[in-house]
Order: structure tokens, then sequence, then C-alpha cells
């Protein structure tokens, strides 16, 4: 792997060096899904152009903060991730199992209880910070032979002739690649330069994202409760500290990242009914608009969506990085096939198998959180009445229970096979 900064004093052989080639595919966007795109991809061969902003911190030190988002790994991500040889950058840095999940509602009584024992598993997941399964992602992108780097470039059009893709890069010049892969966020650039659609849905809520620490130990399980103004999370992450994830109305955005640390500490404890005792320590917050968008199409002839470039969804069971990996480890297996096949992976009737692959399953689990959203939602009408022995009901029905946690944890059926086992040790 080389790295390409920007135009430094080398550009005119930078920009002769990229525009000669024609690249196997060009991935825009290095966050998780993006760099796990391009390793699945460069580690089986294709030749792969990785364009992001900016370099990716590898650097790590015990004693750095928890970081604001957190994603939270199911067994198919693991597998995933493992399969791409990165699951050892995160293990040398900071991740957290949890083994139960716990749910339930301020108004009606009971709870729903989620056991790994239950299912004989050996954890439900993994608590992991963003930037540390971006960064060891990355540790294995830098010894890929088969994936440079563009680093700090800005791409200016983006346009299709002779069963290519053409991107148009500022002071580089028009890079040609059989394959554009947008993997570049919910306002991707590569989506609205291909004059991709979008169906959205605002959901007129917000999640206030952090880490805090508890008086009491969060037992490794992460804890749920629905109240008045949305759902509330503690993810289980170090030694009683939790990842929160609190959902309120868009108009209370601005009035949490403003409370004082002791203020916030209070609100905190109060909305997650004191479960883990008081809040007695606060890191840093962030706060972001929760919109649901689903890309009108994911694929055209030479260029796919992948990630939140095609959707993004209400994080409140934490499945956007998971579907996004699934993405990834689908579009990779379906472009090596074609290539096997000595198809052209580029054509649209290739990238159509991809697209039929996942979009279904995205929007199942899209529309399934909006349901959870509408019916835990504490409103004036038959909701709370049917909730009420809901719960306790839920609770007692262990093979449902295990089957829904099963589906989360391990991904529906056709999983690609980057998720579907564990590499050989």
């Amino acid at each position: 792997m080389s790295e390409l900064s920007g135009l430094s004093d080398q550009s005119e052989a930078v920009s002769q060096n990229l525009t000669k080639v024609v690249w196997d595919t060009i991935v825009v966007g290095g966050g998780m899904v993006g760099a796990a795109t391009a390793l699945g991809l460069g580690q089986q061969g294709m030749r792969v152009l990785l364009l992001e902003k900016q370099p990716v911190d590898l650097t790590w030190q015990e004693d750095l903060p928890y970081q604001v988002r957190v994603s939270a790994l199911t067994r198919a991500s693991e597998k995933i991730i493992k399969n791409l040889g990165a699951w050892q950058g995160i293990e040398s840095r900071r991740y957290h199992p949890f083994f139960s999940m716990r749910v339930w509602d301020e108004l009606t009584p009971g709870e729903v209880l989620f056991s790994a024992n239950d299912m004989n598993e050996a954890n439900l997941g993994y608590t992991v910070e963003n930037n540390v399964i971006q960064a060891a992602l990355w540790e294995q992108v830098n010894t890929c032979e088969n994936i440079e780097v563009l680093l700090d470039s800005t791409i200016e059009s983006l346009s299709f002739e002779n069963n290519q893709a053409w991107l148009s890069i500022e002071g580089i010049g028009l890079l040609k690649t059989e394959l554009v892969i947008g993997a570049d966020g919910a306002f991707s650039k590569i989506r609205q330069l291909a004059n991709i659609g979008l169906d959205t849905h605002d959901y007129e809520q917000c999640a206030v994202v952090g880490c805090v620490k508890t008086e009491r130990s969060h037992e490794d399980t992460c804890w749920q409760r629905y109240t008045h103004d949305g759902p509330f999370a503690f993810l289980s992450m170090g030694n009683n500290v939790s990842s929160i994830a609190w959902y309120l109305p868009t108009d209370k955005m601005q009035w949490a990242l403003n409370l004082s640390d002791e203020a916030f500490a209070k609100e905190i404890s109060k909305a997650s009914d004191y479960r883990l005792g008081q809040v007695i320590e606060v890191a840093e917050r962030g706060a972001f608009s929760l919109i649901r968008r689903h890309a009108e199409h994911y694929v055209k002839p030479n260029l796919a969506l992948v990630g939140d470039a095609a959707h993004t969804i209400h994080p409140q069971a934490g499945q956007g990085v998971n579907l996004g990996l699934l993405d990834a480890a689908a579009l990779v297996e379906t472009v090596l096939n074609a290539r096997q096949g000595n198809k052209a992976w580029g054509s649209f009737s290739v990238l159509r198998k991809y697209e039929r692959w996942r979009r279904g399953d995205n929007a199942l689990v899209q529309r399934s959180m909006e349901g959870f959203d509408w019916l835990f939602k504490q409103d004036a009408s038959l909701k709370a009445v049917i909730r009420k022995p809901l719960l306790p009901l839920a609770n007692k029905l262990t093979f449902v229970k295990n089957w829904l946690m099963g589906q989360a944890l391990n991904g529906r059926e056709a999983l690609p096979k980057l998720a579907k086992t564990f590499p050989k040790s």
C-alpha cells in the first residue's frame, strides 16, 4: 500500500501515476464500511484506490478518554472483521463484550431479559468505539499491497463512458475505474453526483451520545428504557463506564448539549431510572438528528453504494454499522464472483445482484425499528394498553426472545461468506 497525500511537490508524478491506471475499483470514503470494502477486495488481488479526506490516527494509549461514538458489533460483524484480519487491532486497543440486555418501559410493569446463556452464546456482542474499529481496519489497509490511498482529495465530477466510471479529482485529473463504490456517508457526494434520489423520514428526534461513569456496575449488560421522550440506553464499556444513547425530541438537542456536566449527570440518572445508581462522571458528549434515509437505487452501471451512503436507520438497536458491514461483505462477494466468472464486475446485471441481496434486508430492519419506535411512544392511545401485558409475556416466550436476538446477533438468511464463519486459526 502506498499513500498519496493530496498535491505535494510531487503532484505531477502523483497525477500521472493515478490517471494512467484503470483501477479495478475506487472506494470513496475510508470509514468503517469503506475500509472494510476496500480491504475485502484488495486482499483478493483487486487493485483498489481508496479516497479518504484525512489520515486515520493509528496511535493508541491505554489512558485515552472514551470516544463519543460507539457501536455494538454483532456476531456477523465480528466474523467479517476477523476474516479481514482486523480483529486483533481491536483487541490490542479497547473493546467490551456484553452478556445480557434488559429492556423495560416507563409506564408499564415488567421487562424483557435477553441472555447469552439462554442462547448458548459466548456473549451478545461487543461495544467498540468507532475510531477503534476504523483504526484496526486501516492497519490492515496499510499492509495490503493492492490498495493505494489518496488523502485530502476533492471530487469535482463523476461521469460514465465506455463501461467505465470517471472521477475528476481537483489537481489530479480523471481517474478511471470499472467500479466506483460510494462509502462516503449519509451526505454522500457520490450518490448526489450519480443523481440517485433518497426516500427520507425525519423522526423529529435526536440522539445524545457519549460515555459516563456510574455509581453501580453495568454488570456487562446493555440497558434500554422507553421513556416519554424516547428510548434511553446504557451500552456497557469499561469498569463502571457505559456509552449512552439518549433519544430526545429535536428541539431539546441544544438544551442537552448546553447542560453543565453536573446537570447532565442528574438528567441521565433520571432518564435511566437510576438503574445503575447516580451518574458520577461524564465525558465529552455529542448529538445528531435522526433521519431515515434510503437511496432509491443502490447501484447504477459502474457504481455501487454501501453503508450510510445507501441507508441510515434509527439507531435504537445499534444496527447501523452492522448493516453497513453486511453491505460491504455482500458487495465484495458479488464483485469477486463476477471476476472469477470472467464477467464485468461493474456491469448493471452483476451489481443488481448485490442490490437485491441487501436492499430488502435493510428496508426490513429500518421498518422494524420504526415499529418499535411507534409502539413504545408514550402517547395517549391504546398502545399503552397493548404494552402493559406485552413485556411480561415477551419475557416468558424464551424461544421468541432467542430467535429475535439470534436474528440481530448472527444476521438473517443469505449471509455473505465473510459473515458466515470464523477464519481458521
